[in-house]
């Protein structure tokens, strides 16, 4: 174990993610939430980028319980349900 990480400031919402090309970046916890009927944790996050439109990139993916490797949220209407669950809890703050 490494004695110069300070335990203490580490975020739990920051983490790193590896991209397909193996390009490794600082992401943030947007949003995360489990979905018992379909067994899924899901987790809305960014690396802190932005679009041509200026709007920050966010990018959804989900997990089960069984298998921790996270796949990203393809299907047109589980995205539509990830994202008006992404804006209820927009409104809620």
């Amino acid at each position: 174990m490494d004695k110069n990480i300070d335990l203490n400031n580490i975020d739990p919402n920051k983490f790193i993610f590896e991209k397909e090309n193996g390009e490794k970046v600082e992401c943030e916890t947007v949003l995360s939430f489990f979905v018992k009927d379909a067994n899924r944790n899901y987790i809305l996050f960014t690396d802190n980028t932005y679009d041509e439109d200026n709007n920050l990139k966010i990018y959804a993916y989900y997990n089960t319980p069984e298998d921790e490797t996270l796949i990203p949220v393809e299907d047109e209407k589980e995205f539509e349900f990830v994202n008006k669950i992404f804006e209820q809890c927009k409104g809620d703050k």
